[in-house]
């Protein structure tokens, strides 16, 4: 194991990168691990490309990209920020290849003696805790449940509101009274096309004038088998307002 800038630790058993002061440890991959394990027993000394191939993928080495071993640096060199490293600790020599920084310490770790292969004081860099992710996929269930409550309310207030505009009008198929007798009152007078005759009705206001005493509509209806009249008396026109109120009145017909 080793200790680099008295910060970070690289463990070649586990592939394994661990900052001292936050505790956080990253892992990294075998090729990754090699070249720089390499790197780091071989300190001052630049290693070419094709070497550290061989170290990293051994006997595949004929078969690996250079894209493969550009890409497998990368992410070593990511590696080592998150870590809390600088990302030269594996620099690039123009042509030559790859050596580690002079500006590095390196010590060896679990071993009788601690030799320190070269020191360089350097800052500590203290890396801060990652700043906790929230959970997106709870919120978008708590979001998606929200959404259908909202949807099933909306639903159930249009259902109510189309259902009320679509009620029947209760005297919409009333007929005006033209034969209206004269009472002194604006009154409207309206009655239902069935058996009565439209003079049986005049006869019934000429009886009871108070019917209109309040510029009201009026609504006739009678009932032939039971020789009455039922007369609505509506403050406002009930046969296109349903905010009409009405109050009903029995009249008997039947000849005394």
């Amino acid at each position: 194991m080793y200790l680099i800038n008295n910060l970070v630790e690289f463990n070649p058993d586990s592939k394994s990168l661990t900052n001292r002061l936050t505790g956080r440890t990253l892992h990294l991959q075998l090729p990754a691990s090699l070249c720089f394990l390499y790197l780091i027993t071989h300190p001052g000394e630049v290693i070419s490309q094709n070497d550290l191939m061989k170290v990293g993928w051994g006997d595949r080495n004929d078969v690996t990209t250079p894209n493969a071993f550009y890409q497998a640096i990368l992410t070593l060199r990511n590696a080592l920020e998150v870590a809390g490293l600088p990302r030269d600790v594996v620099k690039t020599i123009s042509r030559r290849g790859l050596t580690l920084s002079t500006t590095v310490s390196v010590e060896v770790l679990n071993t009788p003696q601690t030799v320190a292969i070269h020191t360089v004081p350097q800052p500590v860099v203290q890396i801060s805790e990652p700043v906790p992710v929230i959970n997106a996929k709870k919120n978008y269930q708590r979001w998606l449940i929200a959404s259908v409550v909202i949807l099933i309310l909306l639903s159930v207030i249009n259902g109510w509101m189309l259902y009320n505009a679509h009620l029947p009008m209760p005297f919409k198929d009333y007929l005006s009274l033209s034969a209206a007798p004269s009472s002194g009152h604006d009154c409207r007078i309206f009655y239902a096309a069935n058996e009565r005759t439209s003079e049986y009705y005049a006869n019934l206001l000429n009886k009871n004038p108070g019917l209109c005493a309040n510029n009201d509509y009026l609504f006739l209806t009678g009932y032939s088998q039971a020789d009455r009249i039922v007369a609505f008396a509506c403050d406002k026109d009930a046969r296109v307002d349903k905010t009409a109120f009405c109050s009903s009145h029995y009249f008997w017909t039947r000849e005394q």
